[in-house]
């Protein structure tokens, strides 16, 4: 189950539904005069609309909602009246904020493997921090009330446990072939390939190396006809349309995910993105996704997992200036940086690549940054100048 599957549900939207209505209700003495602000998804939004009507339609005396608010400054728009949560700021007296954000655990693990930012708890810390707000100022929509939220909720379970299975029983499948890779490439480097700030004619030569590449990395395919040695596949949609790329490289599939096993020239190898993991000693898989800091980076995450336990002694990352647009603060507010800067990571990623660092170091192995972010600043830099192509390790492959 993915997030807009699960926003989509009727089940879900029910049980939402009512609990806007009743949220709303017993919040109205303290909503008092002011207008309403909403911060949350078009989805919940409309939920939350249909709510209010029939709120309206049986006599109930629902403020108007002023304008909506978002807390990354890439959602602002001003055609849809959608503003960022800095002008809340002192403003506490005047509107009341709704909040339609992901509440429970399984909400929030959700939406961060889709990469949605922003959770209830966050953006309520934001409220009080930053725009000075308290308790009695907003309310957090998604809190589960009454039957229909426990059903929604129980179907969400169940839907990721029923993922959750089936990755483990395909990774259960090829644990053998998978364990074939283990420590085989001692000694050698590789490089780990991302799309955000990747360049065409240097990614020519990093391929030409041991190279991991993921996902929507497919774009590059229709201008080269370079390809990375391995490839990771944790996304559904960058399989569709692209498997005819994707089918001819050694591939690491997200075990949720269903493929055309018959169309590749390897069988795939299997993980299970909510397991473990492949490395004892770094966070497993499934707590790296259950947040949106960590997240966003699992595919780049995984692919380090993977170079470690092939024992790569240097591992160099490439084109990852981006990943992250914004900074992120630790309430989870997204401002944009500075003119000519690159993103910071936030705190949770950061953390993060600081106990992949120690774990490499300990092991024998060095993880090397391309990159401008300081997001890595934790690693050695290395700019791609600097990287001694000459011998290029493909033709050990051919």
């Amino acid at each position: 189950m993915d997030y807009t599957t699960y926003l989509a549900d009727d089940g879900m939207k029910k049980g939402k539904l009512s609990a806007y209505k009743s949220h709303i209700v017993k919040k109205i003495e303290e909503i008092g005069q002011k207008k309403l602000v909403v911060i949350g998804g078009d989805e919940e939004f409309g939920v939350l609309k249909q709510a209010m009507e029939q709120l309206k339609h049986k006599g109930v005396k629902v403020p108007d909602i002023a304008f909506r608010a978002t807390v990354s400054e890439a959602d602002v728009n001003e055609e849809q009246d959608i503003r960022f949560i800095d002008e809340l700021k002192g403003k506490s007296g005047a509107f009341y904020v709704l909040i339609l954000a992901p509440y429970t655990p399984l909400e929030i693990q959700l939406a961060a493997m889709e990469g949605v930012l922003g959770t209830s708890a966050g953006i309520a810390g934001a409220l009080k921090a930053q725009c000075g707000y308290t308790d009695s100022g907003f309310c957090e929509m998604n809190e589960p009330s009454g039957l229909g939220m426990t059903l929604a909720n129980m179907k969400l379970s169940k839907g990721l446990a029923g993922d959750g299975k089936r990755a483990g029983s395909m990774e259960s499948a090829t644990a053998q072939q998978m364990a074939a890779y283990k420590d085989r490439m001692k000694g050698q480097r590789c490089f780990i390939l991302g799309k955000y700030s990747a360049k065409l004619d240097e990614l020519n030569g990093l391929m030409n190396e041991h190279a991991f590449a993921c996902n929507d990395f497919c774009d590059f395919f229709t201008r080269t006809p370079q390809r990375p040695e391995y490839f990771l596949l944790t996304e559904n949609s960058a399989y569709l349309g692209n498997g005819k790329y994707i089918e001819g490289m050694e591939c690491f599939v997200e075990g949720k995910i269903k493929v055309f096993e018959d169309k590749f020239k390897k069988k795939p190898s299997y993980f299970n993105g909510q397991g473990a993991g492949l490395i004892n000693g770094l966070p497993g898989f499934q707590s790296v996704e259950s947040e949106y800091a960590t997240a966003v980076m699992f595919p780049m995450y995984a692919m380090i997992q993977l170079a470690l336990y092939m024992g790569f002694s240097e591992i160099y990352l490439y084109g990852w200036d981006g990943l992250f647009p914004l900074n992120i603060d630790e309430n989870g507010a997204a401002r944009k940086p500075a003119e000519g800067e690159v993103a910071d990571f936030p705190a949770g990623a950061k953390q993060l690549m600081e106990q992949v660092k120690r774990y490499a170091e300990g092991n024998g192995s060095k993880i090397i940054s391309m990159c401008e972010t300081k997001g890595l600043s934790m690693l050695e830099k290395i700019p791609f100048e600097q990287v001694d192509l000459s011998a290029s390790s493909i033709f050990s492959r051919l």
